[in-house]
């Protein structure tokens, strides 16, 4: 029985390492791929999946009023620009309260309604419709959820103290559950794969 030398130690887990964040980056790149159609898929219904369609639907017309005629009358511009404001402040408290327990990481409360409002609030509802469609593709996900375990048990064959032979072997096993070929040069050292 050979034992693993240091220097072979050191190379598995840094070849380890750099294969499981090779695939990870890949299994990222797919279930940022996937999100992105279910946020599409989605987004026509989010704001009503939300309840607040008739919000949205209200801040989109205190807006356009708004912008319409604030060069032409400085009073209807006082006035529609508080309307605008109120069902802005009250769009945004209600999508503060989802932020906070669907734990989305955007924030509501930057507008201005001197801005076009309507917008900020779809850009803004685009943006966290794409962060729960990532969520759910990431939960659907067998490989994205098992990576880390897989890459947990790969260290631990490295740890066990087992000859080369059998540590390779098990190396390759482990990492082949994640399509990961584990390319080893049997003249360096010296041993037989099968």
């Amino acid at each position: 029985m050979k034992p693993i030398r240091s220097n072979e130690l050191e190379f598995f887990k840094e070849l380890i390492n750099s294969k499981f964040s090779d695939r990870r980056e890949a299994v990222d790149t797919e279930v940022s791929m996937e999100a992105n159609k279910l946020a599409d898929k989605q987004k026509p219904h989010f704001a009503k999946k939300l309840g607040i369609e008739k919000l949205l639907k209200k801040v989109e017309v205190a807006s356009k009023k708004y912008h319409d005629f604030k060069q032409t009358m400085q009073h209807t511009e006082n006035q529609l620009f508080r309307e605008c404001n109120d069902v802005a402040d009250e769009l945004s408290r209600k999508l503060e309260h989802y932020n906070k327990a669907r734990k989305w990481n955007t924030d509501f409360d930057s507008f201005t309604t001197k801005e076009d409002t309507a917008n900020y609030f779809t850009s803004k509802l685009d943006e966290v419709c794409y962060q729960e469609a990532k969520k759910h593709i990431q939960k659907n996900h067998a490989i994205y959820n098992q990576l880390q375990d897989m890459q947990d048990n790969c260290k631990l064959v490295v740890h066990t103290g087992a000859d080369i032979n059998n540590t390779v072997k098990a190396l390759q096993k482990e990492m082949s559950k994640a399509s990961i070929k584990l390319p080893i040069p049997e003249q360096l050292l010296q041993i037989a794969i099968n």
